[in-house]
């Protein structure tokens, strides 16, 4: 099978990673009582979502009270920092919807343990400068996390590095793009207002982590307001890649290399009068489990618009054809199974594993380098709308294919 991963696009699928992730998560054991925090050599804004067991800052910061500290401050000014041979603590206890001021003499890090706070917990905000804490244990887009205070009362918010979200005209510009655990924010407000951080996407759809269907279980994954299903759709009997699939009331699917050890792993290959039982009605259940469907070209936009670090969901990007977008592409691969290291992020746990297509002739392309998924919603007669994920892209490819090409499928709950 022809590679089709140059190294120039190998070169762009690193750089959009770097641009977009410049820093790791700061987390460890996600809300199970601890965090770690990392310290970067200079100025930094770091905060916690978990309640210390002790709050005194002497003793939260005990294991980085040494030669590599040189003080952290609150909003108000006060400190911990060295006087002579002693450490002296104005700032008290550390509070934890508050973000701290740290100045590094070098690379350290410590240790917080506690209960994990909830992360859509209030945090009121008072006019003027302050830092705040982040309570997500994942990382999200800036204009998500803080568009409840996204408005007039908000001049900017800058992270460590001096990215700012900001206004220009009548647009919010996201210089930060994705906050990190273990970050705090600098904001400044012209009035009071409140920050509630949104429900933290990734996790098993609230009452139904797992679905069984047709002898298989699928794991459920919540993002934004959409529950999807976490894997490849797998159902129906294999048939030969050089055949078509008929309306002959038995689900059908083809595997790559005609083996359904890889259906196993990357889902079946249909197509897409087969996937819609021969009706041509967007959303339909098809041949999803009962109060699931197959999504609709609008619904892909929702979910690419929610994942995106740049491109929000009501964006206009997303009615583009081809390669749209800045990361959502990124955000939804699967974290292995990508040819030469393309890999997702994982950051949602979408999980999206690169199937391949099965082309009018028979044969199946791209495995390994291509991920291809139909939506419900037809192009025109002969047409329907897909989306394609690239080993090295960082976008979403949308067009509208032929309905005898054979594609994967994605169920999304009603």
């Amino acid at each position: 099978m022809k590679k089709f991963c140059t190294i120039g696009l190998i070169i762009l699928s690193l750089i959009i990673s770097q641009q977009a992730y410049p820093q790791k998560e700061n987390a460890k054991n996600p809300l199970t009582g601890e965090q770690e925090i990392e310290l970067s050599a200079g100025f930094s804004f770091i905060s916690t979502r978990i309640i210390p067991e002790d709050p005194d800052m002497l003793a939260v910061m005990a294991s980085v009270l040494n030669e590599n500290l040189d003080f952290i401050r609150n909003s108000q000014g006060q400190t911990l920092r060295k006087i002579g041979p002693n450490w002296v603590n104005n700032i008290g206890d550390w509070i934890i919807e508050e973000g701290y001021l740290v100045k590094m003499f070098a690379d350290d890090s410590f240790l917080i343990e506690g209960d994990a706070v909830d992360p859509v917990s209030p945090i009121s905000l008072t006019t003027g400068f302050q830092f705040v804490s982040y309570f997500p244990d994942i990382q999200i887009n800036a204009l998500t996390a803080f568009e409840t205070i996204l408005g007039d009362d908000l001049d900017f918010i800058r992270n460590s590095q001096g990215q700012t979200l900001h206004k220009i005209g009548p647009n919010w510009v996201n210089g930060i793009g994705v906050c990190n655990p273990g970050e705090g924010y600098l904001v400044k407000l012209l009035n009071n207002d409140v920050l509630i951080y949104p429900i933290t996407y990734g996790e098993p759809c609230p009452g139904i982590p797992t679905v069984t269907y047709e002898g298989q279980v699928y794991n459920t994954v919540l993002i934004g307001d959409q529950c999807w299903f976490k894997e490849n759709l797998n159902v129906g009997t294999m048939i030969n890649g050089n055949e078509n699939m008929s309306d002959d009331g038995v689900i059908e699917k083809y595997c790559y290399d005609n083996d359904t050890a890889n259906c196993e792993i990357y889902g079946g290959l249909y197509q897409w009068n087969e996937i819609m039982e021969y009706t041509i009605t967007p959303g339909m259940q098809g041949i999803c489990p009962a109060g699931w469907h197959l999504p609709t070209d609008d619904e892909w936009k929702i979910l690419e618009g929610t994942v995106d670090s740049q491109y929000p969901v009501g964006d206009p990007i997303w009615n583009q054809i081809e390669w749209r977008g800045y990361d959502a592409g990124l955000n939804l691969k699967s974290l292995n199974s990508w040819f030469i290291g393309g890999n997702g992020s994982g950051l949602y746990n979408y999980e999206a594993l690169p199937g391949g297509y099965r082309d009018p002739d028979g044969y199946i392309y791209l495995f390994t380098d291509f991920g291809y998924f139909w939506s419900s919603s037809e192009g025109y007669s002969s047409y329907a709308w897909m989306r394609g994920l690239g080993c090295s892209w960082g976008g979403v490819h949308r067009t509208d294919y032929g309905k005898e090409y054979g594609l994967s499928v994605r169920c999304l709950k009603d």
